[in-house]
């Protein structure tokens, strides 16, 4: 179970869409039952970081299904916005909040990454 404990942001991990080392892509809930998608955007050990996106049920179906990209959901947030998630050298630093047109290139996944089956 993955779960942003300690951050402004709550997140239980329903389901792992994508494993490499570890979750790489989840369905999430937050405290209100709203959905969200993490994305593992930085899996250095001294530095983890992922992105936590409020998305859309429809919008994590077509994730889950292969009909969109992690990368699109990500630009396109149900708020317009992301909040970057960090763990730098095992301590947490205070999350961020980015606007989906103001995300840095290098926490973007690649357009064509497909999601995997983690069953």
């Amino acid at each position: 179970m993955l779960t942003f404990y300690g951050h402004e942001i709550e997140l239980f991990v329903e389901k792992v869409l994508d494993r490499n080392n570890g979750p790489v892509l989840c369905r999430a809930r937050d405290g209100t039952a709203h959905q969200w998608l993490i994305v593992r955007v930085d899996a250095d050990p001294e530095h983890l970081a992922w992105l936590c996106v409020p998305v859309s049920e429809r919008a994590m179906a077509a994730v889950a299904d292969n009909h969109a990209a992690p990368r699109d959901v990500i630009q396109h947030s149900a708020t317009g916005a992301v909040d970057l998630v960090v763990v730098d050298h095992g301590r947490t630093i205070p999350d961020r909040c980015l606007l989906c047109s103001e995300i840095p290139a290098h926490l973007l996944p690649a357009d064509d990454r497909p999601v995997l089956s983690a069953a």
